[in-house]
């Protein structure tokens, strides 16, 4: 987010399968001395008669063997050329089972997204959107003149979004959060908008929600300094904890440079990291075991762009099912309406690989997205997939890539907290 100006049966018999196949199987099976009884037959776990079970739902998991030092950077330019660091490992944690009712999940295994592996993440996107999904909503008293930086979860049967306000009415301090539920998007706009200010977490900038298995509570990590909140139901809003501090060492702002923004953490098999921007062309991350999350200490740069509208902020990491592969998204702008980068590797260490990267062939931007309905944005900003768990691993479903994000009317400018953003989703083209 910028904020200055500017995822016991009984077997079948071989012989029963034959009989399945044609009329002429069961010829050669009565010729083989096969019995035909049909009276015990059992139908298999996926319920199609002794077919193979689908694969189950949890995702693997490839860590590396990189660590948290400080390793240098090269220049990234429009091709996404990256640095990774190494080190040693910090640390291990297995996959724990959770246990909770109500808004917490009853195991620990259906988190992590869990379709069988039907489709590859593409090369290169088309997306339709349609009009705003979400308008901010301001209760009595109060104006809001944007609602921005949506995180998104799918749990309980419902999506379950926080976001950025801006309250024109609370003077200098005016970035605020809301909370909102729904069942389908169609009923978005219409969900009560609950205004976090005196909720014990206060205004909750930034944010990005998930289920942390190893303590079977949901995480809530936003701004100003890093920070984060638990609670052990996401459906109790009065349920989450104060302020904590996330990251110590955490950068501050150094004359035009920023402090530290847009916080996103993603944990594989043994340890968790913490990506985040300054708006200075730098991509940073820390790094911490399983173990010890959420105790981030330190950071390392990641990638290094030649301007610093190339690398800006708004970081999205994912994990896809099925498959080791991991996806990087970064907004950026070149001389152009808001837009976002990608890139793949097979490691949180990285490298990186470009993957949809510049601003003619971006993994989202006004290239490639398309509006019903009238367009109502040039800018494709800061925004999050729809995981196909909600858990800390981030897993994300190529086959269905939804991408809620903020755009607003590009005929509105002035200053950066008064712009008009709303919340659209993104459909990816088939």
């Amino acid at each position: 987010m910028n904020t200055h100006l500017d995822l016991l049966r009984q077997p079948v018999t071989p012989c029963r399968s034959i009989l399945r196949l044609s009329a002429l199987g069961c010829v050669l099976a009565a010729l083989a001395g096969c019995g035909s009884d049909t009276g015990d037959e059992q139908p298999s776990s996926s319920g199609t008669g002794g077919g193979e079970s689908p694969a189950s739902g949890a995702s693997s998991s490839t860590s590396g063997a990189g660590g948290a030092g400080t390793g240098g950077s090269m220049p990234a330019g429009s091709g996404g050329g990256v640095t990774s660091s190494t080190g040693s490992d910090m640390g291990t944690g297995g996959d724990m089972t959770a246990t909770g009712t109500g808004g917490a999940p009853a195991t620990g295994t259906g988190g992590g997204g869990g379709s069988p592996v039907r489709c590859d993440l593409p090369t290169t996107y088309r997306w339709k959107s349609g009009q705003p999904v979400i308008n901010p909503k301001a209760p009595a008293g109060r104006t809001f003149v944007s609602a921005k930086d949506p995180t998104i979860v799918f749990f309980d049967d419902k999506y379950h979004v926080f976001a950025t306000v801006f309250e024109t009415t609370a003077g200098s301090d005016g970035w605020k959060s809301v909370y909102l539920n729904f069942t389908d998007f169609d009923q978005a706009n219409s969900a009560t908008q609950h205004y976090m200010a005196g909720w014990p977490t206060g205004s909750t900038v930034a944010p990005q929600v998930f289920y942390f298995r190893p303590h079977n509570k949901w995480y809530l990590i936003y701004q100003w300094n890093g920070r984060y909140s638990t609670n052990d139901d996401i459906n109790n809003m009065n349920g989450w904890s104060r302020p904590q501090t996330l990251l110590r060492g955490e950068p501050g702002q150094m004359g035009n440079t920023l402090g530290a923004l847009d916080f996103w953490v993603i944990c594989d098999d043994d340890n968790c990291h913490l990506f985040f921007s300054r708006d200075d062309g730098k991509l940073y991350r820390s790094k911490v075991s399983i173990d010890n999350f959420p105790n981030f200490d330190g950071y390392e740069v990641v990638m290094t762009a030649p301007s610093a509208g190339l690398l800006f902020e708004a970081s999205n990491v994912y994990k896809i099912d099925g498959s080791n592969k991991y996806l990087l998204l970064v907004e950026a702008f070149d001389n152009s309406p808001r837009f976002f980068r990608s890139w793949t590797s097979e490691s949180l260490d990285g490298p990186w690989t470009p993957l949809a990267d510049t601003k003619a062939n971006p993994f989202a931007g006004p290239a490639n997205v398309t509006f019903e309905g009238g367009k109502w944005t040039d800018d494709i900003s800061h925004g999050e997939l729809v995981r196909s768990g909600y858990d800390e691993r981030m897993t994300l479903d190529p086959c269905d890539l939804r991408f809620l994000y903020q755009g607003r009317d590009p005929n509105v400018g002035g200053d950066y907290s008064r712009l008009p953003y709303k919340l659209g989703l993104l459909t990816l083209e088939k």
